[in-house]
Formats: structure tokens, sequence, C-alpha cells
């Protein structure tokens, strides 16, 4: 019987302290039945760091709980079970929200305790879920949340607390622990609505209506129907189109290359003038610095052909891309608000 950890022992010897109407249940156990409640098997052994969590906020609830901070023990013990679950704090979170008043919590925890003590063989433990169990359920109080089939728009999202209430639990009385409850209801293109019940030590029933259609304005137009090509936006659109932009861009270097080309031109036939007035008969009669300042001018002469050539051609090629580029697009700006489960969004393009 050493081989029992002193965490279990601590956390037995609380079980105890906090289940009045169990502590008749003997702790003194086979190591192997301890252990096996405990989640010490190889397959499945919490982290260290989790037990030791686990353990600090296991003490922490058991004082709150005996200084009668019942609103602070409980969340303790919950965050102690899933930090390292174990029958045994199971048992003390299902204590607590009974002796806290919530008797739905409380009774969903003892019967779960109960079939987490029949696996480990606890009959004691057992039992002792099963009566407080049994106890409860005369006491509840429970919710049922009507949805009408014609309340059932597409889309249609019912949460309860914040919580989604799948379909299969529409019209079914649920437990409940007592107290106010916010229901609500949201769906696409609907108007979301919301609800408070106060249920306390009766039973009630929510009906949840068929929402409202948002209002056209907050709603986006649907996109009419146009033919091929036509200009379907809603706003003012841009003449610089890519295809125009680049047609000025080419014509602007076409002009540059045709006053180039005609710059030099102009000056290959001022030096070609100038030297040929040197030569006084004809080709024989020119000195040898005429010749070259000739032969120099009219390459000169035909450089500035092809720099016109190609500018010509240039001016030609952006013209015809401004005067054959396809009318802009339009760029129209539409906005819509979606309604969705906790949230509003709002769509749009520009």
């Amino acid at each position: 019987m050493m081989h029992a950890s002193l965490g279990a022992r601590s956390r037995r010897a609380a079980l105890v302290a906090v289940l009045v109407s169990v502590s008749m249940v003997s702790l003194s156990v086979a190591p192997a039945v301890a252990l096996a409640d405990e989640g010490d098997a190889p397959s499945n052994q919490p982290r260290m760091d989790n037990r030791a969590r686990a353990q600090q906020l296991f003490d922490s609830a058991l004082a709150d709980a005996e200084a009668g901070n019942l609103a602070s023990a409980c969340p303790k013990f919950l965050a102690s079970q899933e930090a390292d679950p174990k029958t045994s704090t199971l048992l003390n979170l299902a204590s607590c929200y009974e002796k806290n008043g919530q008797t739905a919590s409380a009774w969903g925890a003892f019967r779960e305790a109960e079939g987490l003590a029949r696996k480990v063989a606890r009959a004691d433990w057992e039992s002792a879920a099963r009566s407080h169990a049994e106890a409860l359920e005369p006491k509840l109080v429970r919710l049922t949340i009507q949805v009408a089939e014609p309340s059932r728009v597409p889309g249609l999202v019912v949460m309860r607390d914040g919580a989604k209430i799948p379909a299969g639990e529409w019209g079914v009385a649920i437990p409940v622990d007592p107290g106010e409850h916010v229901v609500t209801a949201m769906a696409t293109a609907r108007t979301p609505w919301e609800t408070r019940a106060p249920i306390r030590e009766a039973s009630g029933v929510v009906a949840v209506p068929v929402l409202e259609a948002l209002p056209p304005e907050m709603l986006a137009p649907a996109p009419a129907a146009s033919p091929a090509g036509a200009d379907t936006g809603a706003g003012p659109t841009s003449w610089w189109t890519p295809m125009r932009t680049a047609g000025v861009v080419v014509a602007g270097v076409g002009v540059v290359g045709l006053v180039t080309g005609g710059v030099l031109g102009l000056v290959a036939k001022s030096n070609y003038d100038k030297a040929h007035a040197l030569c006084t008969n004809g080709a024989r009669g020119c000195p040898a610095g005429a010749v070259s300042d000739s032969d120099a001018a009219y390459g000169m002469a035909t450089g500035a052909t092809v720099v016109f050539a190609i500018g010509a051609a240039a001016a030609l090629g952006g013209a015809a891309l401004v005067l054959f580029a396809p009318p802009p697009r339009a760029s129209g700006a539409s906005a819509a608000l979606h309604f969705g489960p906790g949230a509003i969004e709002l769509d749009g393009r520009w």
C-alpha cells in the first residue's frame, strides 16, 4: 500500500472534507486500484507539470470550498480536472456544483463520475455518485428551444449562452442550471434575434421566431446581365488603360527619333556642302581634308536616315495602340453585410 503517491493520498483525503455524504466510503484500497484511478497507467500518463498544476488547483479549490467560497472553488476544481482527469476530482467538482445550486452541472458531473468509477472498480464511489445524481434529477429545470419549420431559414444558427445548439437538440428539454439564459439566432441576410430566458424553479420554453429579412439597402444588389464586351461598371472609368499608356510612350519615343533623325540630316547636309565647296575641279580638285569631311557627312546622313525611319515606325505604332485599344473596364464599388455565428462581416469591392 505504500506505493500510492502522496498526491493521490491528499486528493482522496480532500474528498472526505468536501463530500459529506460520501465520507463513510473507505479509502484504504489496493494500490493497483488507486493507481488506476489516478491515471498512472504507462500508456496514458499525464505530464508531470500538468499533475503539479492540477494538484495546486485542487488544493486551492478545496481551501475555497472550506471557506464557503463556492463561486471560486468550482472553476478551480474544473481546471484541475481538465489538467489531470481523476474520478476523485470529478466527484469534488460535482459536489461543489451541487452546493452552489448548479443542479444541471452537478447532475451531469455525478453521472460522468459514476461511469468512471465503474471503470476503475470503485463500487463505493460509483454508488455515491449514482445516489447523488438520482437525488438531483427531480430538482432539474429544463429549457426547450423550439424552432418551427417556417423559422428554419437557410443558414440558421441557434445559440444558448454563446454555445451553438445543434439542430438535433431543437425541441428537446435540456437540463440547465437555474438562472438567466441568453438565446440568440442568426442567419444569412436576416436580422439577428436575441432573448433572455429566466429559468429558476420551473422549466421553460423559448420559441425562435422567423427572422426578418435585412432591408434592401443593407444587401449588395445582384449584378445585372449585360452583353459581352458591354461596360457593366457602376463607377467612373479612366481613359488611361495600360495599352493606351504604352501607345503614348511608344509614340513619344518615335517623335524623339524623328526629331533626332531630322537634326542629324541637316547637320550632315551642311557638312557635305562645306566639303564640296572646297573642290575646285570636281573630284580631282578636292583636297584630302574635303574628301574626308565629305565621307563623314555621308555616313552621318545614312545614320540620320535610319534614326528617322525608326522614329517614324515607332510613332505610327504608338498611334495605332492608342487608336485601336479596347474600351476601359468599369471599376464599380459594392458592399454587403453578412451575418454568421457570433460575427457580422462587411465585404466590398473597389
